[in-house]
């Protein structure tokens, strides 16, 4: 475990060019659109708009319309990213997708971190929006884009950093030059009341590890020597041939997910120095760049009431990306929602800031509708969104990107007649409790009648709540039953899967994380009970799917069953799982029961 201030190591960085890595900083006049391949340049710099302090008239409109959550809502399709919805403030004209100016220094390093003279279309596609500065949701993250997101990411940040830090060199010039000719250089404003510009939320250190490789491949020329630590403490150990190969029969997202050191309490600092060199496990307050974990930082900012908490390192934070979302839901939620509700407040202490060089709006307590908040997910959730609701109010609007599904329905390919119910609920805060009355009420006198009598049956829980309300009451009915949880030994689990196979058990609960985390190939299901939906689409299809390789080769189709249950409020998840062109037919229509075969 790392605190907040770590080791004063440093590891350098090969020469790029040779100048130093903000050369460009003593020649205020030069641009550095004016060379480098066209394709990554344009005359707009965003940037600097989105960061000057700007008293104006219309400033002030953008400001209270952000602050009052007025946006207007467009819309329109991507060629390559697919559905989004654009959100304008009120009054406020679209922007122009075109890609900002990338640092000269950085053209070459992205190049060569991207493997291409060009980014990808996707790549291009997401640069566009996030080049803006508005807020971005993209919920179309899989194992198979992932490193060319983590990529594009990566380099916006870095240069996201490098022009701050150009800014700030520019203007320490200037200040020199006019106090050794004994002038006023008048107000130069460049920063926040603390250091760190940007935090970067990941759930495990091996991500941390592939996105700490790529930021210094993009400021350095591949020289390794004194990442013995971050190796050590982030990279994979030698027992992972092991794991790899004990997990070689699992789903390649779980591989790509698991592989490595999946320690999930994390934080680490980045450094970066004039003199081409990066300083890894720098203290936060001298920090450029903060990579951590929801629940690491929650150890720095103060985990309980009675904790000192020190979150004023988060006040000045102009850009946070959070990957991975869908892992950290299987993690704790509440410990990312503390983390936005703590950022861009007014810091307790000064921390020795030059109050002179301070940005007005950062003085004014307006940081957050200045920063740019990115989200990358699998999927879309309830919380997701409220995250985007609530805590993405950025001045440049924002953008949500959700692709279109073709429906986990069709990655089934066990012979199964597979039922979708539809629970009525009379209102969101009353449908857990709706839910589990029908559960009880009605699903379970008719499991009574065929599955519990047969045995062999697998009860599907998404939310560990519900998951501990059922096992509670099965537990009082005296039902004869094991419950399969993220929180149960390899051998609970394995004693339960064999129990269930041989007919000892009526049924088996399973939580959604228990899947998540371990995919058990669960033998000898005759009869799929889904409580509630998924919110990994692909875990329907797999569990379906091992009724059938997962059975006796005297097991029928007939003697199968699969009935999951849904409510008018579960449409994101139902989507996944149906398909875009028909869950509007199966939240809405007047049939509660749809059969697909």
């Amino acid at each position: 475990m790392h605190s907040a201030s770590g080791s004063d190591r440093e590891y350098n960085i090969d020469e790029v060019d040779s100048d130093e890595l903000d050369s460009e900083a003593e020649d205020s006049g030069s641009s550095d659109a004016e060379d480098g391949p066209k394709e990554m340049y344009q005359a707009y710099d965003y940037m600097e708009k989105h960061y000057a302090d700007e008293d104006t008239e219309n400033m002030h409109k953008k400001l209270a319309a952000a602050t009052g959550k007025e946006y207007k809502q467009s819309i329109t399709e991507d060629n390559v990213l697919g559905p989004l919805v654009t959100y304008d403030l009120a009054g406020e004209k679209a922007k122009p997708a075109n890609p900002r100016p990338l640092k000269q220094k950085l053209v070459k390093p992205a190049h060569k971190l991207n493997k291409a003279s060009e980014f990808s279309d996707f790549q291009q596609g997401l640069f566009n929006w996030l080049d803006q500065y508005r807020d971005v949701v993209y919920s179309g993250r899989s194992f198979a884009n992932e490193d060319e997101l983590m990529s594009i990411y990566a380099i916006h940040a870095m240069n996201h950093v490098m022009k701050a830090k150009d800014l700030e060199r520019k203007n320490n010039t200037k200040l020199a030059k006019a106090h050794a000719a004994g002038s006023d250089a008048g107000e130069l404003r460049d920063r926040g009341f603390t250091r760190p510009r940007v935090l970067i939320i990941l759930p495990f250190r091996n991500s941390a590890f592939k996105l700490i490789e790529k930021l210094l491949k993009l400021v350095s020329a591949g020289k390794e020597k004194n990442l013995s630590r971050f190796a050590k403490e982030y990279g994979p150990d030698e027992d992972e041939e092991r794991r790899h190969n004990a997990n070689r029969r699992k789903p390649e997202d779980f591989k790509s997910t698991f592989a490595g050191n999946i320690d999930d309490a994390f934080r680490i600092g980045l450094q970066l120095h004039y003199n081409k060199s990066v300083k890894l496990y720098a203290d936060f307050y001298r920090a450029d760049i903060i990579v951590a974990s929801p629940i690491g930082l929650r150890m720095t900012t103060g985990a309980q009431s009675g904790d000192r908490k020190d979150f004023d390192f988060l006040s000045s934070i102009e850009m946070v990306i959070v990957d991975q979302c869908d892992v950290l839901m299987m993690q704790n939620w509440d410990h990312l929602v503390h983390l936005f509700e703590h950022m861009n407040l007014m810091p307790k202490k000064d921390h020795g800031c030059d109050f002179s060089r301070i940005r007005l709006w950062q003085l004014d307590g307006m940081a957050k509708y200045r920063r740019q908040t990115i989200l990358f997910s699998e999927y879309m959730t309830p919380e997701m969104q409220a995250l985007f609701n609530h805590h993405c109010s950025s001045i440049e609007g924002k953008v949500r990107i959700k692709p279109a599904y073709a429906g986990a329905v069709n990655d089934v390919v066990a012979k199964v007649s597979q039922v979708f119910k539809r629970v009525s609920v009379k209102k969101l805060a009353s449908a857990n409790d709706d839910r589990f009355n029908h559960f009880v009420d009605q699903t379970l006198l008719d499991l009574e009648k065929n599955a519990l009598q047969n045995k062999h049956l697998l009860i599907f829980v998404s939310s560990y709540f519900d998951f501990v309300r059922i096992r509670n009451m099965c537990k009082d009915r005296g039902y004869m039953f094991a419950a399969i949880s993220e929180y149960s030994t390899k051998s609970e689990a394995m004693r339960a899967r064999i129990k269930l196979y041989e007919g000892e058990l009526q049924f088996i609960l399973y939580s959604e994380r228990a899947h998540f985390y371990h995919r058990y190939p669960i033998k000898g299901i005759h009869h799929l009970v889904f409580y509630s939906l998924p919110d990994h689409p692909h875990f329907y299809s797999e569990l379906v799917n091992l009724m059938l390789t997962h059975n006796n080769d005297d097991v029928s189709a007939d003697q199968l069953s699969c009935t999951a249950f849904y409510t008018k409020f579960d449409q994101l998840k139902l989507e996944r799982i149906v398909g875009s062109k028909l869950v509007t037919q199966l939240a809405s229509s007047e049939r509660s029961q749809f059969t697909f075969a």
